[in-house]
């Protein structure tokens, strides 16, 4: 585990934060490469990066905090949990980063589904990577395994000497493979919409078998977590995008 990679005085550079960082741009490199080969307008790229990133901070923080902070104790030290190393919540990013995306999308002209196709292999290998600094920081880690590569996440986020699931290893060999098959389909003439589609399915059904070894917050839902809860939404949007595109393609 390698949390911190370096400190300047009390100014500290997270492994996460870099491995974050380099998440964004390389989703940002895969997808000017795809507005560029779909002739779709280059300029309102760094929009939607922006809008990715702010939305997708800000929803994954929102949702950390109202599931795992009461009012009282965000009220007594806002900045502390503001500013905490961890303290993200995969689906409240996703869903921050959507509607954001999905606003300026709207305020441009462009169809939604057809920017979700252009940056599906983008979102795939950027969420590969945030998982490599999940690893290094000791972040969302799974429940307990006496599996012989089980280990243990003493500086983690909470720390544990118990050995768990390295669910974040899981998450990365799996996404990473999600990512090769849509970079590899890409380029199939298809209707709009089917790449993005694949990619929330896909990523949908990996999010939900990972939360079966995962230490999670659960939902409302009995034997359900929050993440299986969006992940099966996310299943069905991809499903239902994926029928109508069928349908149109007999008619």
């Amino acid at each position: 585990m390698y949390p911190e990679l370096f400190r300047i005085g009390n100014f500290t550079i997270s492994s996460y934060g870099v491995m974050v960082a380099f998440a964004f741009l390389a989703a940002y490199w895969l997808s000017s490469l795809e507005f560029k080969r779909r002739r779709l307008d280059e300029r309102l790229l760094g929009n939607f990066l922006i809008g990715a990133m702010v939305g997708g901070i800000v929803g994954a923080k929102i949702v950390y905090l109202l599931e795992n902070v009461t009012f009282s104790e965000f009220a007594r030290n806002p900045i502390h949990y503001l500013l905490a190393r961890g303290g993200l919540t995969y689906y409240g990013g996703l869903l921050g980063a959507a509607l954001l995306m999905w606003f300026i999308a709207h305020r441009n002209k462009m169809s939604f589904w057809t920017l979700g196709d252009a940056v599906a292999p983008g979102l795939a290998i950027a969420y590969t990577i945030a998982r490599i600094g999940c690893f290094l920081v000791g972040d969302d880690y799974g429940v307990p395994s006496d599996l012989p590569w089980a280990m243990a996440f003493p500086k983690g986020l909470p720390p544990t000497n118990e050995r768990v699931h390295p669910t974040q290893i899981y998450e990365i060999i799996l996404m990473g493979a999600v990512f090769i098959y849509l970079w590899k389909i890409r380029k199939k003439s298809a209707p709009t919409g089917w790449l993005f589609s694949i990619f929330l399915l896909l990523a949908g059904l990996e999010r939900f078998l990972i939360e079966f070894v995962r230490a999670t917050t659960p939902s409302p839902i009995p034997h359900l977590s929050l993440a299986q809860f969006m992940s099966i939404a996310m299943i069905i949007i991809g499903i239902i995008k994926l029928i109508q595109i069928r349908r149109l393609k007999v008619s």
